[in-house]
């Protein structure tokens, strides 16, 4: 069955469910996407590169959005750092 192009199958109780063949896009367009090549450019170069110094980079560039959206943007964009292993020497040898 379909309803409105989309297909509708009948469930057991009589009610219609959907069938989805593709997700569709729920919400408002990203305002902070369209900068993300920018940003993890700016991360690889500078690794250490403080979020604000992001989002006063980003609005240089048109940015506009806010900066929750961008700075959630820079934690998952970010490389973790590393720590250097430690080497932990035990009593037992000396």
């Amino acid at each position: 069955m379909s309803v409105n192009g989309t297909a509708v199958n009948e469930s057991v109780n009589g009610s219609p469910s959907r069938t989805w063949q593709q997700p569709r896009g729920v919400g408002r367009p990203s305002t902070v996407a369209p900068f993300a090549p920018q940003i993890e450019e700016w991360l690889r170069e500078a690794p250490t590169l403080s979020g604000a110094e992001v989002l006063r980079r980003a609005r240089a560039v048109g940015y506009r959005g806010g900066k929750s959206a961008l700075y959630e943007l820079v934690r998952r964009l970010r490389i973790p750092v590393t720590a250097s292993p430690t080497i932990v020497q035990s009593n037992a040898s000396r």
